[in-house]
């Protein structure tokens, strides 16, 4: 996957991207990351890229002439792309989102700043609109690098592990199941002791698999009844 950040600030990738499993996959080519600055397409010699908002209020609007000059910019190498504005008003980013942007060969983001981007630009250049949340950052860089990881950890040889994708939380409307490791017996600094449970340490496969969903539901249900509602609407 090719992934095009439009920012006004370069200097915030590749971030986490850049760390562990998903700077890995950035290394080995699994997919790149270009950043295109968008002062560079600004309007005056300090490369100003917003003015103030028509109407009045606070802040100050990124314009769309500047966007479409920034993805002009831009060459796409397939007809299998997409473009999304990253803002608090858009579409809530779920597991079945980044599922299917994860299938898309190129994808171009763009971060907003200040007050938010013109909504001619959202409209005419075709960005979808997506929010990683129903709460507001300051602007879109964070949310970008939430999203691209949550795309790139789906794309095959990414993952040591593929088993794990189709074990983890949001795959079939459960969270996941508890995890625990050693020590097997941990004594805390208060002298309190806590054991892994028996069935994980007994080898036994089947039952396991079973106290592993049973906990899965039961987490599900205390901390996300939600989702055990919407995995028997889909049913």
């Amino acid at each position: 996957m090719r992934v095009v950040i439009l920012t006004c600030y370069p200097e915030m990738f590749p971030g986490s991207l850049g760390h562990s499993i998903i700077g890995n996959a950035l290394e080995n080519k699994k997919f790149s990351l270009e950043i295109i600055n968008l002062h560079n397409f600004g309007i005056d010699k300090r490369g100003s890229v917003d003015d103030e908002p028509f109407g009045g209020g606070p802040g100050m609007v990124i314009r769309p002439d500047v966007i479409e000059k920034a993805l002009n910019s831009i060459i796409l190498k397939t007809h299998n792309f997409c473009k999304i504005f990253l803002t608090p008003s858009g579409q809530q980013l779920s597991q079945t989102k980044l599922n299917n942007l994860s299938k898309y060969d190129e994808m171009v983001i763009l971060c907003g700043r200040f007050e938010g981007v013109d909504q001619r630009a959202i409209e005419i250049l075709s960005f979808q609109e997506i929010s990683i949340g129903d709460y507001v950052l300051s602007g879109g860089e964070i949310a970008a690098q939430v999203l691209v990881e949550g795309c790139i950890r789906l794309i095959p040889g990414v993952l040591g592990h593929p088993q794990s994708l189709l074990e983890e939380s949001f795959s079939n409307n459960l969270l996941e199941y508890p995890h625990y490791t050693r020590p097997k017996n941990w004594e805390d600094t208060q002298g309190n002791k806590h054991e892994v449970p028996n069935v994980l340490t007994s080898g036994h496969h089947e039952k396991i698999g079973r106290w592993r969903k049973d906990k899965a539901i039961e987490k599900t249900k205390n901390l996300r009844p939600d989702l055990l509602k919407k995995g028997l609407n889909d049913e």
